[in-house]
């Protein structure tokens, strides 16, 4: 049965998130100027960053710190891929297919490797630890505890933004031909005058993409191991937003429509959503299901476009504290999981009030990642390489 993208933080498919900050939203024009995206630049970090209170709803039970999740489930990961998309489609016309594949398959696989491998098992100790009675961390890595314990815990936890990453940067040199391809046989290329009707009809198309590869997913599931499931189907559910980005780059004109916002439709798709939900109930059949899907990607491009034109107001030229930020906000990805939990253990018995701890532990933890970056992971080329994809500047 095809089930809505929407599950509870305890599953996987809670842990959303956010980016590859070594590639910089910026461009050689005609002209040979430096283009640059500033405004992505700063959603993509805030996107990011927003996932430290999505995360932070794990630790205690909070309406706020909930509903900051729940909002999150419909847009953060759908805009950020559409980032994604469009910084690679860049990078494929300034460098080529071989070496943008190159420079990706390094920014984003040697930081995979790195976190999943050095960080994920003591954050998920620490979890199973804050939710469950504590154990020695050889007896969990030895498999020694409950069988089925409390907490949002699985082997990639946060990263599995990274595999889909990986896997659309792999794609991306076919991705990108097949935009090229599309829109020299449309007339996305052109100037658009009905903008509302080109922005539905970019919905419909996404909800229908989005339907296609849940289709797939539900084809291959019985093949694939339980712990597979929720990657695999992520991978899915985001390519069509990741070459929405692409196509936001290659066509000025739909990226004219992307950029402002519609809010009849925005308000259109909320509504839609929640008729999807009342009419599927507890227990929704497949077509509320669909229902629900197809709606939940309206909601997300319409929220989307929401958020590239609240960045395309807000940041308009580039400052050294929004460079900052956003040369930090892969590394605060990384380690927040971690860092939530460290602080979780070190608060918990002084503040009893769950919304002011999970508050502490959250700008104790943003505060702490921007550090680690800045003082140590920035200043230690090994260190830069291997959680931000790095390599030395003479060594590019």
């Amino acid at each position: 049965m095809i089930q809505a993208k929407s599950v509870p933080l305890t599953d996987p498919a809670s842990l959303k998130p956010v980016s590859v900050p070594e590639v910089s939203s910026s461009v050689t024009a005609p002209s040979g100027k430096s283009q640059r995206f500033f405004h992505l630049d700063a959603l993509r970090a805030a996107l990011m960053f927003w996932g430290i209170l999505v995360h932070a709803s794990t630790v205690e039970h909070s309406a706020a710190f909930r509903a900051i999740a729940l909002v999150s489930g419909l847009v953060r990961m759908e805009a950020f891929f559409v980032i994604s998309g469009f910084l690679a489609y860049m990078l494929l016309k300034k460098y080529g297919a071989k070496v943008t594949v190159r420079k990706r398959v390094l920014a984003i696989g040697l930081p995979f490797v790195t976190a999943l491998l050095l960080l994920n098992p003591l954050t998920n100790w620490l979890v199973y630890n804050y939710h469950n009675v504590p154990i020695p961390f050889a007896d969990y890595l030895a498999g020694k505890g409950a069988a089925h314990p409390e907490g949002p815990m699985n082997w990639h936890l946060h990263l599995w933004f990274l595999i889909a990453l990986l896997v659309y940067s792999l794609l991306a040199p076919l991705l990108g031909k097949a935009v090229d391809h599309a829109l020299r046989l449309s007339w996305a290329g052109e100037r658009i005058t009905y903008q509302e009707g080109v922005f539905l009809w970019t919905g419909i198309a996404m909800a229908v993409a989005c339907l296609g590869s849940r289709v797939v997913f539900e084809i291959v599931k019985p093949a694939l191991p339980p712990d597979a499931h929720y990657v695999v189907r992520s991978v899915g559910n985001f390519l069509p937003f990741y070459t929405l980005g692409m196509v936001l780059f290659a066509s000025p004109a739909v990226r004219e429509v992307f950029s402002k916002v519609h809010w009849t439709q925005t308000m259109l798709s909320c509504l839609l959503l929640a008729g999807a939900h009342w009419l599927g109930g507890e227990n929704p059949s497949r077509f509320t299901e669909i229902m629900i899907l197809a709606a939940q990607t309206y909601v997300a491009v319409c929220l989307s476009s929401l958020l590239f034109w609240v960045a395309g107001r807000w940041v308009r030229t580039e400052s050294p504290t929004a460079r900052s930020l956003s040369d930090s906000a892969y590394s605060v990805y990384l380690f927040h999981f971690l860092f939530l939990y460290l602080f979780a253990f070190l608060f918990r018995p002084w503040i009893a009030n769950p919304v002011v701890l999970l508050v502490t532990i959250s700008a104790a933890t943003f505060l702490s990642t921007l550090c680690l970056h800045r003082f140590v992971i920035r200043r230690i080329p090994v260190l830069e390489l291997l959680f931000n994809g790095k390599l030395p500047r003479r060594a590019q």
